[in-house]
């Protein structure tokens, strides 16, 4: 059985196998307290890329001690990027009672009233600095009662935006509101890492060829082409060149592509074989011109840019080509996000071999 819980701590030591502890948001048979899992049996993201608060979906089993007693751990642990969190504001709070109502931004399935929230469920903030209007993202889950009645319970509560104070200013003698934004760099860093995380919730083919386009120009790749969607047939979606790596891609949502896309990986693999590629570049007033680009003696690759998991495909004389998970190029992203110093060597080696990051 998959169960969801939330990362409480991750130990990383040189030399020793690293391991974590989820925090479980169902009761486990058996097993009290948080649970271990171990750097192995995360899937999809590097250990090190996790980070207290994220939720994960994991299955239990049991693992064999040394001394030969059995300890349940968690295993198949699957960052979910946070898919299954919404998004409301606060409509009411009683500060003495220690609960409130929200409002979801989107109307839920068989839920037509506010939402309501305990103080307990709120994390890394306490309901005393709560205020009508704050933007906040949760969890749903059921509570089943024994009279049969489902009640839905907001669990795992974090502020988004805090509400933004009003003032009045006067202009030709006319009052108007102002909101005054106070968010800081450390505020908006988490939003377009949270606002990069949705891609997941895409469904139209196009939108996610435009996402992925979007988060290769904010890794920083200078040299990144797209082609023109009208004349797209058999062709690529995009073209980079950064540093040493050349690499043509190509963007779907299919979860089963390789004989989909057989025919024309092979024809992307014997454009890289020339010494060259000629690019169509469409310009800002609706024209377009080529450009040539030399690419003789570059790490060539060809990336099948998905939902799913990066993994190695199989080589062509050289040439790699690879599943490669738009998650891993957004953990990418948040690297070079957080990082004090990431030069464009050290992208260009991050992209060069990512295989399971």
């Amino acid at each position: 059985m998959k169960i969801t819980g939330t990362i409480k701590s991750i130990s990383i030591r040189e030399g020793k196998a690293a391991y974590g502890f989820i925090t479980p948001d169902t009761a486990i048979p058996g097993h009290e307290g948080d649970i271990r899992f171990f750097a192995d049996k995360v899937i999809g993201i590097a250990i090190q890329d996790l980070a207290k608060g994220n939720l994960v979906e994991f299955i239990v089993k049991e693992w064999s001690k040394k001394d030969g007693t059995l300890e349940k751990v968690a295993e198949e642990v699957y960052f979910l990027h946070e898919s299954n969190r919404l998004i409301g504001v606060i409509n009411w709070v009683n500060k003495e009672e220690g609960r409130g109502f929200i409002k979801p931004d989107k109307p839920l399935k068989n839920q037509d009233k506010d939402l309501l929230f305990f103080q307990q469920d709120l994390e890394e903030i306490t309901i005393e600095n709560l205020s009508k209007g704050d933007k906040l993202e949760f969890t749903l889950h059921n509570i089943n009662y024994q009279d049969g009645r489902v009640v839905k319970a907001v669990k795992k509560i974090r502020l988004l935006f805090p509400s933004l104070p009003k003032t009045t200013v006067s202009v030709n003698k006319k009052t108007i509101d102002n909101n005054i934004d106070y968010l800081n760099v450390k505020d908006i860093k988490a939003k377009i890492s949270s606002c990069l995380g949705n891609c997941m919730k895409l469904s139209d083919s196009a939108e996610f060829e435009d996402y992925v386009f979007m988060v290769l120009r904010l890794l920083g790749i200078h040299n990144l082409y797209q082609y023109d969607k009208k004349n797209q047939a058999g062709r690529a979606d995009g073209f980079f060149i950064i540093g040493s790596l050349a690499v043509m891609y190509d963007c779907t949502l299919r979860k089963n592509f390789d004989e989909y896309k057989k025919d024309q990986i092979e024809n992307y693999v014997n454009k890289l074989k020339n010494s060259q590629m000629t690019i169509d570049i469409r310009l800002t007033d609706g024209g377009g011109k080529k450009k040539t680009l030399q690419i003789q003696g570059k790490n060539r690759q060809v990336w099948i840019i998905t939902q799913e998991n990066t993994r190695e495909l199989y080589d062509v004389d050289g040439i790699r080509i690879k599943e490669i998970s738009v998650q891993d190029l957004i953990q990418i992203f948040n690297k070079r996000l957080y990082s004090d110093a990431f030069e464009e060597d050290d992208l260009s080696a991050h992209l060069a071999v990512i295989d399971k990051t």
